[in-house]
């Protein structure tokens, strides 16, 4: 990971003026189990605020806050630093390069907060999304701390930026494979195997992923050659290498669709053909990366559908050569006779133009 020169603040009240949690500033502390909460924002001062009052409303008092802010302009800093002056010492202000610089990507800044948590467990929260479950972090490290367990994953749902659902679970799969006797006594939650959990196409957005960091330090974290599809690529490591997975459907966060302004957005700012690219080297590496059958299969996939969708796309663009080696890959990395057939005729639909 590189060195990153960064700048902390301590932000807002101190936990020893705050009889309602009962604790000192040094009692909250040595608390255990602590959760890290990683908060990446660039230019998004108002979105922010959601997100931490969501956080605020909490019913379980022991994290921390960390705001990882990657580059964002003057103007906008000094927005969030008031902004934050109305929380506790909990929540923590990082700067990460200088104002108004280009930034260094979601993957590099979330792995500056896991170099900084101090958690049992850490958890991420991206700053245009927010947690509507109020139990969501006191459920999810009861039923850790009871199982043992290194991850945990909530449901979520996706809306617009008018608060329409767009999706309403991520894993429908996975809820419709549960069964009762995996289900803890007290909880809605769920001892999953991982055969489970790696429901293609289902996958956990970061937003409802807790681990342990001890599980983020030996996988490495994020990979940081991507700032693309980054979330899907940690999913597919941490089941991968978790040996106890925990999984509650209710819903417990609200995922908003990425917005349509360039400068919002990494994701937004991609052509698409470079997401493809980018979403190609991530299924690659966790090729490389991962050891598990459910994790290969997994990711082989995906990988398979993508090349299959970019050979779609080369088609319709009259690129015959490219089109036709990506129909290639897509068969030899998950084989089915549908797309044997679609090979065949991609073959003759240019051979007799």
């Amino acid at each position: 990971m590189p060195t990153i020169p960064f700048r902390v603040h301590k932000t807002g009240k101190n936990l020893s003026t705050m009889p309602s949690l009962g604790l000192t500033n040094v009692d909250f502390m040595n608390a255990q189990p602590l959760i890290s909460i990683i908060i990446p924002t660039r230019n998004r001062g108002e979105l922010l605020q959601v997100c931490l009052n969501a956080i605020r409303a909490q019913t379980y008092p022991h994290y921390e806050v960390l705001v990882i802010d990657d580059g964002s302009s003057l103007a906008n800093r000094e927005i969030c630093r008031g902004l934050l002056q109305q929380y506790d010492s909990r929540v923590q202000w990082h700067e990460v390069h200088a104002p108004d610089t280009q930034g260094c990507g979601p993957s590099v800044i979330r792995n500056k907060g896991i170099a900084l948590a101090q958690g049992k467990y850490v958890t991420f929260c991206d700053d245009d999304d927010f947690w509507t479950c109020t139990e969501h972090l006191a459920t999810a490290v009861t039923c850790m701390e009871r199982q043992a367990a290194q991850v945990y994953f909530g449901g979520i749902q996706v809306q617009d930026p008018s608060g329409n659902v767009i999706i309403e679970k991520m894993m429908p799969k996975v809820e419709h494979s549960l069964k009762s006797a995996q289900k803890l006594a007290d909880y809605d939650v769920y001892a999953v195997s991982r055969q489970q959990i790696l429901s293609y196409p289902d996958y956990a957005h970061l937003n409802i992923t807790i681990t342990t960091k001890a599980l983020l330090d030996k996988i490495g974290g994020f990979w940081e050659q991507i700032n693309y599809c980054e979330d899907i690529n940690l999913f597919i490591r941490v089941c991968d290498a978790a040996e106890i997975i925990l999984f509650r459907p209710s819903i417990c966060a609200v995922h908003n669709a990425p917005a349509k302004r360039l400068d919002m957005s990494v994701s937004n700012s991609l052509s698409l053909q470079n997401k493809r690219l980018l979403e190609v080297n991530a299924y690659q590496h966790l090729l490389m990366a991962c050891d598990s059958p459910c994790a290969l299969y997994y990711t082989r996939i995906s990988l398979s559908y993508l090349y299959k969708v970019i050979s779609e796309e080369l088609a319709r663009g009259g690129k015959k050569m490219a089109a036709l080696q990506y129909a290639q890959c897509a068969l030899a990395m998950y084989p089915t006779l549908k797309w044997s057939v679609y090979l065949v005729w991609l073959h003759l639909s240019f051979a007799f133009r």
